[in-house]
Parts: C-alpha cells; structure tokens; sequence
C-alpha cells in the first residue's frame, strides 16, 4: 500500500466504521509508552483523506512521521476493537510500500541481508546451528522413526540461552518415549520479513521451507517459538502446507495432564503471555496448567491471558536500537515485577531478551527470569520425573 486509493476494502470500511471509542489507543503498547503511535488518529487519518479524496497521497505522508515502524503488530487494538477494526493490516501494508521503495528504516537493511545471504535473522553460519544440533544429540527427522518435527527457529539454532529451552523440551519428551527430530537444514520462517512488509522475501523464505517440510515428510511440529507458531501454522497454509503445527507448552501440558500429583516446594511465579501466544493462538491456559501442576503459585500481571502487554520485540523491533519514548520492555518487565513473584517465567525467545534487558537495566532487581521448559524440566527433574542419567544418545528412542 503506497497511497490512499490503494487502501482494500476491509480499510475503508473501517475507516468510516470507527467510532472513536478510543480502546485501541488505550491498549497500545506504543501508545501507553509515549510514541506518536497513535491506532485510532491512524484510522481518522484514513477516514479524513477519503472524504477530503485525497486519493493520490502517500500513507507515509498521510501518518505521523515514524508510526508506521513503532508498531509491534501485537494486535491489541484489534482486540478491543468493538466493531471489529483491523489496524495491523494496514501498517503492514504501509510498511510494504515503503520497504519496496527502499525506504525501510536503517535498522531493516542488516536484517534482510542476513536473511538473503545466511537464511537466519543473526546472519550466522549454518556450521553454528549444525554444533549445536550435535551437542544436543537431535536426529534428522525421518517419518518412518520420528512422530515429531522439532521446530529450532533462528533463535533456537543459534541463541545459547534459548538453546537450554530446548534442550529442557527434548529431555521431556524423551522421557515421555516421544520420537523427534529437526530438519538437516532450516532457514528463518521469514516472520520479521513478513511483519515488517518484505513480502517479496518472506514469500521467498516460505516457499523454499514449505517444500523441505514437504519433502521431509512432515505433519506434526512443535515449536518454542510463537512467532515461528503462527507463521508456519497460519501463513504457511497459503502456500500449501497443511501440517499440525503446536506450542511446546501446549504439547507437555497434553502429555503430562495425568501424571500423579508431585509433592514439590511450591514457587511464587507469574507468566509473561507473548502476544503471538495468547492473543493470536488464543493459548493461555498450558503454560499455566505446567506451572500450577508442577507447583508454581501463579500470581497474574494488569495484563494477562488474551489481552497481554507487549515486550516490544514483535514487528521487527528486536532489532530498534533507538526506541522513542519510554521502552516498552521496561514497561512489561514493571507490570510483572509488581506481582511479587520470585520468578518471571516466559513462553517466547524474544520476549525473553527484551524482558531479561529490562530486568538487567532495573536497578535492584533480583527477581529470576526462566522459560517455561526450562522451568518445567527443572521441575520435573526434582520430581524425578525426567532421568539424571538421559544422554545425548537418547534423543530420538524408536
């Protein structure tokens, strides 16, 4: 979308739907932090040029100058929204048009090069990946031997500390005689691409992984990551992949749902919902069955479940250095704090490392910060319920 005459239907109908409330802006995450963001002026701004026919204006021109790259698609102004006004929709279109112009932001470039150059956000060599698959003794997927597909992500395959989340995940899966393994290769689902309007790369990225899906045999994944959830679990469905795709929380809380109750220490914790998590998978009850079954007292932040507060990394702005206003990750990391919990435990790699920022700019702060596998293989190593003993070797029993 690069002018107002190329506004869809769908935007111009809620354009002249709107009916200024003001529950988007009041959901905003970059609004609530004193960005120029601003969901609802965004719409009257569209409605305004319409009526006026402004047809041949820029959407750039038409918006506050930056807007459109404040955004952290974490969709909760659509979610109040009570007639049903698609924001996102229309910044990721916005953002399409600038991007195919070359006007992305000096923040974007890097991160598309690493993309086309190395197949991964970091811009890292495979070689990397491949260490880490080894060390952690993952098998190549094959369909004859193995039930699931372990999705890494870019994080997964090269960031250390997620990297121990799914070493916990595997340890509970085999320990539950679960049969796994990853791809030979993986490139990134192409979400930052997506969110941030390279469509062109993103479509690239998704096609070339539909067909190794294809080809490997896939039809069940499982993911850590919600980004890569509702990329290959949504988006990926339009280019012919049709395989099930699950949050890991959500298949341990499957396969752990009838264990005998654990005689454990309880814990004072509260959950982070990532936003790609509970509000776009409409997941928030797994991740808090894991922690109240393996004894976690559960103490909830102002936002919550479906409606959470961002951490600010969603829409490609992991990788904004320079955020206006106050941080959004400050924000979300005081909201969790003020529970009183012991520890924060979190479901997504990126809201881990804005949250684990935040909580490392805090002055004071001792409140431990853990993913939720992490958390629930520690858990249920106390309990004796995952081996001491379980090796490497043991990564996919047949």
């Amino acid at each position: 979308l690069e002018t107002v005459k190329d506004l869809p239907k769908k935007a111009v109908l809620d354009a002249f739907t709107c009916v200024e409330c003001g529950r988007c802006q009041e959901n905003c995450p970059a609004f609530a932090t004193g960005k120029l963001l601003n969901p609802k002026t965004l719409i009257l701004q569209n409605e305004a040029a319409l009526l006026e026919g402004r047809q041949s204006t820029k959407l750039s021109d038409l918006y506050d100058p930056g807007v459109l790259w404040q955004c952290t698609t974490c969709g909760a102004c659509e979610d109040v929204c009570p007639v049903g006004i698609e924001h996102t929709p229309v910044i990721i279109g916005a953002r399409r048009g600038e991007v195919s112009n070359g006007d992305a932001p000096e923040f974007l470039p890097p991160v598309y090069n690493n993309l086309e150059r190395r197949g991964n956000i970091w811009g890292l060599g495979a070689d990397q990946r491949q260490k880490f698959v080894t060390a952690a003794g993952f098998e190549t997927f094959d369909p004859r031997k193995h039930e699931y597909l372990l999705w890494l992500g870019c994080a997964g395959s090269f960031e250390a500390d997620f990297q121990k989340s799914l070493r916990a995940l595997a340890e509970i899966l085999r320990a539950r005689g679960k049969t796994f393994g990853v791809l030979s290769k993986e490139r990134c689902n192409g979400d930052v691409a997506k969110r941030t309007g390279n469509e062109y790369l993103f479509q690239e990225l998704a096609t070339q992984n539909v067909d190794d899906l294809k080809a490997a045999g896939v039809t069940q994944v499982v993911t850590s990551c919600p980004h890569c959830l509702k990329t290959l679990g949504h988006d990926y469905q339009q280019f012919g992949f049709e395989g099930k795709v699950m949050h890991s929380s959500v298949l341990i809380d499957a396969l752990t749902r009838d264990d005998r109750p654990v005689d454990l220490e309880h814990e004072s914790v509260t959950f982070h919902d990532p936003c790609y998590l509970g509000r776009y998978a409409g997941e928030h009850e797994a991740p808090r069955a894991l922690l109240e079954r393996y004894g976690g007292d559960v103490s909830e932040p102002v936002r919550n479940k479906d409606n959470p507060f961002c951490c600010g990394a969603g829409g490609g702005l992991l990788f904004e250095e320079h955020e206006s206003g106050r941080r959004i990750s400050q924000t979300r990391f005081e909201q969790l704090q003020a529970t009183g919990a012991n520890t924060i435990v979190m479901g997504c790699p990126f809201c881990t490392v804005m949250l684990k920022g935040a909580s490392a700019s805090t002055p004071g702060s001792d409140v431990q910060m853990v993913d939720l596998m992490t958390w629930t293989e520690g858990r249920l190593r106390k309990a004796g319920a995952v081996g001491v003993t379980s090796s490497a070797t043991e990564a996919a029993p047949e």
